[in-house]
């Protein structure tokens, strides 16, 4: 134990306590013996860590001492990291210097508070350690000193006997001389620590190790107290004590000095009045000790809010009731009231306390992060079963100083901004009907997680919210313990007393309404229930898994059917597809099971593994697979072996950001197992996937995961697969491998046409949920879209990084056969009369030769002359400065551009200029130091910069009257635009035309969720920003063309968008046209990520440049790897521009005066004869006589004429009729007047009768 009282002097401690003391005694005593000042007797042989603290958020620090005898060059050890069980090292330490006999070495992370940053420490992302983890302290290769268990993740931390690794500082006990060099055996904390409590930094900087002899004395030790002196109960019994073996003690309690003519101390002495004890301590031979004074006063019990109002630090001794039970917020604390006011009680131990308790509770008066709390408690329990404090009804606003630590309930109160704050904590923002709102807090370790929250409760639901008011760092909080504290303000006509879920077997369930004299009627064997239904009277008692559905009657109305679903938990023999259940959470979770059976078929590491049933329950929507995580296992177990399993069920996460645990789902696991062999077996026969199941090829999720649809959800047919061993018939890759993963689909199992590319394209609605990611762990396997596998490879579904993927090694996939792709070169062909722009994406691209090779620069450069034949005007996206990603403060880029354009010289082009503004350095995003930015080459023969002013990085261009560029080139910064590349506008001169060319790269896709996470649909986070941008370059370009209306404007570059999203509807706005719309869709993609294919890199026009243009997407990069010639990992686009080419002027919109829709109806023939009448004419529309257009002027559309004949018979010459693509079975054209039909490229048939005849048909695309 870390002590800093005279005790040390007879210990090795050599710390600066020590030296501090010495140095004191050296003052009084000016001569001490030889023994005294004698070196340390060394007592360890290594290093060890010597304290961890694992605080508040990122107050993290590990402390290492050195007790050897000896200094230490520290330059052959090292730290490692394991997160969450674990065993491929995480981070790394190589510690530095020389530690000297009895110093510490500390390491802390770089965002914790100054009490944990020495000024003789160090940051250390090692100190980025949670509960969970694993630390390794190394010499070489060589294990000297560990923390947990290699190998185990315990979930939220190792603990017992009061000490915990997450919440608390360790100190490594004063006995502890070697290191644990076996890290994989049970890890008990309290075995080798000492615990204090949450964020005590005291101790840090100095270490007390046992071993040296004692020093020999030549006075009385000072006699010492318990308790110490200050404020005590009444009838506290203090004891005296000396160290000093066979020391007298001789006291006084009159405030006189003591002697041996004193009262001689035997027993302890009785407090039952201030009072005030001097003593010494008298021994023969030894000069008599210092005259000690301690004063003791008696605590007077008074009120919480006298106990609220007392000096920080103070004693204090109070009486209330228990509010709460322990163990809500985290260690063992919990809060008390009177009917004063509240606060809360912080204690590591279990005090004994629960709900209701009458308490009176002593200790001191503390405060953490502005909550003021009571601390080191000592407790009595007067009485149980008190009635609680009333509830008071408050608004969000009314969660303040004045009802902190109080029983408070906020009505109707509508929730948002929903969010796990780490490890299943919960917060959300809570507005009350004053509008007014709050930040309310569940903790985690009271048993109710954000994975359970959301599973009952949305954005925007209106709830009752019960709890407690708190403040953390100056902001008020209101803190909830657990499910009961929400419920909703608006109950459904019958609802529950337990929530649907998993239940204990014998669980009581109470069916309740809050309709006036209603009665519930109630099934359990699955059918609808009706008034000659079991009437409810009583609790349904549930035995096993059970669907409650009941109905509630009163006089006048009988209620929708409520259904109520509960899980009724076994405890031994478990099957793997029970624990998985019909969800992606496990109704286990968190339960202990035993005797869970199955085959291994998958190491992930060499401490979890699959196994998967080998007697499947033939449910599609129950997994047979699940990770079960043992310590070494695979040093023990093979793929075969059959084993039994029993453990803790944990949902976990096993790969992701930082963020995985709030964006991510888990993986459904059993933990803290032990494992037993019973034999082995032959591996289960893979599902083969668009044969045995077939995986939904559109739709990810359509009911934020409310419902379980394994036929109709892709992210639940894939969860319903989980941990089981899976294959891929007629597999076919679809992009390039990254990260060690490679995409594949069943070419018979999709609802897409591949792309030219043997790729599958994204759509507004359909992101392929058929996809299947194999995590092969192998980075240099080589393969682009097209290939194929020779027959179907096999793995285990898992899930990681926001998807699920099927786990499986390189060495098991099977032959490649590969593909050709086709060697694309652009089918625009230059001409002296015709304008080329292109837009590339060259990927930071520098000219420092490390990171951007010679071997990239001459792809790109082959790709401009011989691919796109040399555009007049190129719009380079991520040039990055001359040293490419430098600290180097440097911004200019000179030198990359002319790199690029040597490069282009040298593949026989032309010599082009370049021009583009540099950014201020590190304010544009990108890699640091390397200061992307979008800038131009253009082909000075060709394209002339119009003369102007070039703009500076915080110089925004603007318009003339004219219609020309104020800076030329300009940036447009008509927002802020925080670490993101601005976009630039340059005004060209191209055969006396005026072009302005703006390129931009709108701010990237970082933070939008993944496609299968477990907030459905996905949090784009990303695209707010995005939408604005390109909202301010549209109203850029509309400022223009009020100055000219037929002003040439030309956008492009790396938009991070879709064509059909809102972000590039708001940048095309009213006029601009996106000629990547002009691209026919199998050649409509630019970007590969995740195995989809999709449009990133855009060039829009304005619209009277839409007829005299032409486009061409050049596939030169995306779809493959550097081994095949990749240099990029964008493709390019091109478009080119006539200016020479006469425009018909565009068609008239059609006018109309009424607009009639039909749908749910009969008719018996529809006829128009109006003028200007628009139709629509839904499927469920019922006509039995047909459809007759007489009207002049009408325009026909809906879904119900893709099965009928719609018979147009004018009644004047030149009648107009405009379809609007819409898919119609036959149009039949009656008469001999002329009449022009528009959009009818869906139509299947045209037939013409009496007199009508096609040579009086004009047939025009007005799209």
């Amino acid at each position: 134990m870390k002590n800093l009282n005279t005790v040390n002097l007879f210990k090795t401690a050599w710390t600066k306590s020590l030296l501090a003391f010495v140095l004191v005694v050296s003052l009084v005593v000016p001569y001490l013996p030889q023994t005294a000042s004698a070196a340390p007797v060394s007592v360890a042989t290594d290093l060890i860590i010597s304290e961890y603290i694992e605080g508040s958020s990122n107050n993290k620090a590990l402390e290492i001492y050195n007790g050897t005898g000896a200094d230490i060059d520290l330059s052959n050890y090292k730290l490692e990291l394991y997160n969450n069980g674990l065993t491929t090292v995480g981070n790394t330490e190589n510690l530095t210097g020389t530690l000297a006999h009895g110093a510490t070495y500390i390491l802390y992370n770089s965002s914790a508070t100054a009490d944990f940053k020495p000024v003789n420490g160090k940051s250390s992302g090692v100190a980025n350690f949670n509960g969970d983890d694993t630390v390794l302290l190394k010499k070489g290769d060589t294990l000297v000193d560990s923390f947990g268990q290699f190998g185990n993740d315990p979930g939220t931390n190792w603990s017992a006997n009061g000490v915990a690794t997450s919440e608390m500082t360790l100190v490594r006990k004063e006995t502890i001389v070697q290191g644990d060099t076996n890290p994989s055996d049970v890890f008990d904390p309290s075995v080798e620590w000492i615990a204090y409590p949450q964020n005590t930094a005291t101790y840090l900087g100095s270490h007390t190790m046992n071993g040296a002899p004692p020093v020999e004395e030549t006075k009385v030790a000072d006699v010492s107290v318990s308790p110490a002196a200050g404020s005590v109960l009444s009838g506290t019994q203090v004891t005296l004590s000396t160290t000093t073996k066979d020391a007298t003690i001789y006291y006084t309690t009159d405030g006189s000095t003591p002697s041996t003519e004193s009262t001689l101390y035997s027993t302890p002495i009785e407090i039952n009045a201030d009072t005030v004890i001097k003593a010494v301590g008298v021994k023969e031979g030894l000069e008599t000790s210092e005259i000690q004074t301690y004063e003791y006063t008696i605590l007077v019990p008074t009120t919480v809010a006298e106990v609220r109002a007392a000096t920080q630090g103070s004693k204090i001794i109070t009486e209330a009731i228990v509010t709460t039970d322990k163990q809500k917020f985290g260690n063992n604390g919990f809060y008390i009231q009177d009917d004063t006011a509240g606060i809360y009680v912080f204690t590591s131990y279990d005090l004994g306390v629960t709900e209701g308790d009458r308490v009176q509770i002593q200790g001191t008066l503390g405060i953490y992060q502005g909550d003021l709390q009571i601390t080191n408690p000592v407790v009595t329990k007067l009485t149980a079963n008190n009635e609680l404090p009333a509830v008071q009804v408050v608004p969000a606003s009314g969660v303040n100083a004045d009802t902190q630590g109080e029983r408070l309930v906020m009505e109707k109160a509508t929730i948002s901004a929903i969010r796990d704050a780490g490890f299943g904590t919960i917060e959300l923002t809570a507005t009350t009907e004053d509008g007014s709102s709050v930040l309310v807090r569940n903790d985690n370790r009271n048993g109710f997680t954000y994975d359970d929250f959301i599973r009952q409760y949305k954005n925007g639901d209106v709830l009752d919210i019960y709890g407690f008011a708190g403040t953390f760092n100056g902001t008020f909080q209101f803190k909830t313990i657990g499910s009961k504290s929400f419920e909703l303000s608006v109950k459904p006509d019958v609802f529950t007393n337990v929530f649907p879920g998993s239940v204990k077997e014998g669980q009581a369930i109470e069916l309740l309404t809050e309709l006036e004299n209603a009665t519930i009627y109630y099934t359990t064997d699955g059918s609808t229930p009706s008034t000659t239904s079991t009437l409810y009277t009583t609790p349904i008692v549930l035995t096993e898994t059970s669907t409650i559905k009941a109905i509630a009657v009163t006089d006048t109305t009988t209620s929708e059917v409520f259904s109520f679903k509960y899980t009724v938990l076994k405890t031994e023999n478990v099957t793997i597809e029970e624990i998985q259940g019909e969800d992606h959470y496990s109704p286990y979770t968190g339960a202990s099971v035993a005797g869970v059976t199955g085959v291994i078929t998958h190491f992930y590491n060499t401490a979890n593994f699959f196994i998967q049933t080998t007697t499947p329950d033939n449910n599609p929507a129950t997994a047979e697979g699940i990770m079960v995580n043992f310590a070494n296992a695979k040093s023990t177990y093979s793929i075969g072996d059959v084993v039994t399993v029993n453990g803790l069920v944990q949902e976990h996460y096993y790969e992701g950001y930082s963020d995985s645990r709030q964006t991510d789902l888990p993986i459904t696991r059993i933990a803290n197992t032990s494992l037993v062999k019973t034999g082995t077996a032959e591996l289960p026969a893979p599902v083969q996937m668009g044969v045995d199941r077939v995986a939904p090829t559109k739709i990810i999720d359509n009911d934020q995961l409310t419902s379980f649809d394994v036929n109709e959800d892709g992210i639940d047919f894939w969860e319903s697969l989980e941990g089981m061993r899976i294959s891929v018939p007629n597999a076919q890759i679809l992009g390039p491998q990254k990260y060690g993963e490679v995409i594949v689909v069943n070419t018979e199992a999709t609802n897409n046409t591949l792309n030219l590319l043997g790729g599958i394209n994204i759509s507004s609605d359909d992101y392929n949920p058929e996809r299947v990611i194999l995590d092969i762990d192998d980075e240099n396997f080589v393969t682009k879209s097209g290939d194929r596998f020779a027959t179907a490879p096999v793995g285990v579904v898992g899930y990681g990084f926001g998807n699920y993927k099927v786990f499986t090694s390189v060495d098991q996939l099977p032959e490649l056969i590969e593909s050709e792709h086709p060697d694309e070169t652009t089918k625009i062909e230059a001409a002296e009369e015709k304008l080329t722009v292109a837009s590339y994406n060259v990927e930071n691209f520098s000219a420092n030769s490390e990171q951007t090779p010679d071997e990239k620069v001459a792809k790109i450069a082959d790709s401009f002359v011989t691919k796109m034949k040399s555009p007049d005007i190129i719009t380079l996206v991520e040039v990055q400065d001359n040293d490419g990603a430098t600290a180097s403060g440097t911004t200019d880029a000179s030198q990359s551009y002319e790199r690029l354009i040597a490069a282009i010289q040298a593949a026989g082009g032309p010599t082009y200029s370049y021009t583009d503004i540099a950014p201020e350095y590190n304010k544009d995003g990108g890699q640091p130091g390397g200061n992307i930015r979008v800038g131009y080459l253009y082909n000075p023969s060709r394209v002339q910069l119009a003369e102007g002013t070039k703009g500076t990085a915080t110089e925004g261009a603007q318009w003339t009257d004219s219609g020309s560029l104020t800076l030329n080139p300009g940036r447009i910064l008509d927002l802020p635009q925080e670490n993101t590349r601005k976009p630039i506008a340059a005004e060209f001169i191209f055969n006396g035309e005026k072009v302005v060319v703006i390129g931009a790269h709108l701010n990237s896709k970082g933070g939008d969720q993944g496609l299968f996470g477990k907030n459905q649909p996905p949090v784009l986070g990303s695209e707010p920003e995005r939408i604005e941008l390109a909202t301010m370059i549209n109203d850029f370009i509309e400022r223009g063309l009020a100055k000219d209306p037929n002003l040439n404007v030309v956008v492009a570059g790396d938009m991070n968008d879709f064509e059909f999203t809102p972000a590039l509807t708001a940048l095309k706005g009213d006029s601009l046209v996106n000629m990547i719309e002009q691209v026919p869709v199998e050649d409509r993609f630019t970007y590969y990520y995740q195995g989809n294919n999709q449009v990133l890199d855009h060039i829009l026009v304005t619209k009277n440049l839409l007829a005299k243009t032409v486009v061409d997407i050049l596939h030169v990069n995306a779809n493959k790897m550097e081994a095949h010639g990749r240099a990029s990992d964008h493709d390019a686009v091109l478009i080119q521009v006539d200016f020479t080419k006469e425009v018909t002027p565009p068609v008239p919109p059609m006018e109309y005066e009424r607009f009639l829709k039909y749908e749910n109806t009969k008719i018996g023939k529809l006829v128009i004869a109006t003028p200007k009448t628009h139709i629509t004419v839904d499927e469920n529309v019922r006509i039995n006589n047909g459809i007759e257009i007489k009207s002049q002027i009408a325009g026909i559309t809906g879904s119900g004429l893709v099965d009928r004949a719609v018979v147009l018979n004018p009644n004047k010459q030149n009648a107009i009729f405009d379809f609007e693509g819409s898919f119609v079975k036959e149009i039949v054209i009656t008469g001999s007047y002329k009449m022009e039909l528009r959009n009818i490229e869906n139509v299947q048939k045209i037939s013409y009768q009496k007199g009508a005849s096609e040579h009086k048909v004009t047939i025009i695309s007005t799209k």
